[in-house]
This record gives structure tokens, C-alpha cells and sequence, in this order.
């Protein structure tokens, strides 16, 4: 192999590493770490109080497009020769289409649910540091912590 092969295999398999590890730590971040999936679950309960916040809403309506940019990467990762492959699988063929109908929807109602919950029984929070928090009695304003703020999922 000459030194010019080498270079484009590492840069290659480097690239779909480094792919890999931001994409798995975006969907470690929705999932662990941030609270977008207390916002999602407190959306559809529709209880009290409702946390929301546009930025983490959007960051998970792009969900699908992370799980397949792992999978593609995963997939060079794994791939014979120096070049990556050039020719979309079956499962890719399928899934791409629905991935980006999917998420382009999702970015766009993630700004579009403010508006929705500005016409319903539900009012934001007049503190600033509550600016995220939407609730049916202002009075739950000063009940609200949050750094200890969960939704409890098993109502």
C-alpha cells in the first residue's frame, strides 16, 4: 500500500469515528442527560405544569437523522477497502426518505408548539428563570425548582 492509500483509509475510518462519537454523544445528551425527554412526556401528559424549550424540542425532532448518521458511519467504519462505499443499501434507500420527513417536521412544530400553547388554558411563568415552564395557575410558579424539576411519568 502506498503512503497516499494509507492517508485516504485513515482519514476515512477517522472521519466515520469521530462521526460516530458526536452523533452517539447528541442522543447520550437527549436522552441522559438533558431534560428534553421530561418536556416531551410533559407535552403529553398536558398536566399543570408544562416544561418546554424550543432548542432541546428541535434538537430531538433531528432523533432519526443521528441514529442514521451512526449507522452510516458504522458502516464505513466496517467497510472493505480504502474508499467508503458508494452504493445506498436497501435499508438505506428506505429509511433516508422517512428520516428527513420526519425531521423536517419536527424542527418546524418545535417552534410552532408556543404558539399552540399561547392559545390554550396554560400561561408562562413571569420569572425569568422560569421562562420554560407553562402552567394553568401562576400560583404553581413558586412550586416549581428547576434543577429539581421531573415529571412524574407514571400518572
Amino acid at each position: 500500500m502506498s503512503k497516499n492509500t494509507i492517508l485516504k483509509w485513515l482519514l476515512y475510518k477517522g472521519a466515520a469515528i469521530i462521526l460516530i462519537l458526536i452523533m452517539s454523544a447528541i442522543v447520550y445528551c437527549i436522552l441522559f442527560i438533558d431534560d428534553t425527554i421530561d418536556q416531551l412526556w410533559s407535552l403529553y401528559l398536558h398536566g399543570d405544569i408544562i416544561s418546554y424549550n424550543a432548542k432541546g424540542i428541535a434538537g430531538a425532532a433531528g432523533f432519526p437523522i443521528y441514529i442514521y448518521s451512526i449507522c452510516a458511519g458504522i458502516r464505513v467504519l466496517f467497510s472493505k477497502g480504502v474508499m467508503p462505499p458508494t452504493k445506498q443499501t436497501a435499508i438505506g434507500v428506505i429509511f433516508m426518505p422517512f428520516f428527513v420527513i420526519t425531521t423536517i417536521p419536527g424542527f418546524i412544530i418545535a417552534f410552532l408548539i408556543p404558539i399552540g400553547l399561547a392559545f390554550s388554558p396554560y400561561s408562562n411563568c413571569p420569572q425569568e428563570k422560569l421562562g420554560n415552564y407553562y402552567i394553568t395557575d401562576l400560583e404553581l410558579c413558586k412550586t416549581i425548582e428547576p434543577r429539581n424539576w421531573k415529571i412524574e411519568r407514571y400518572e
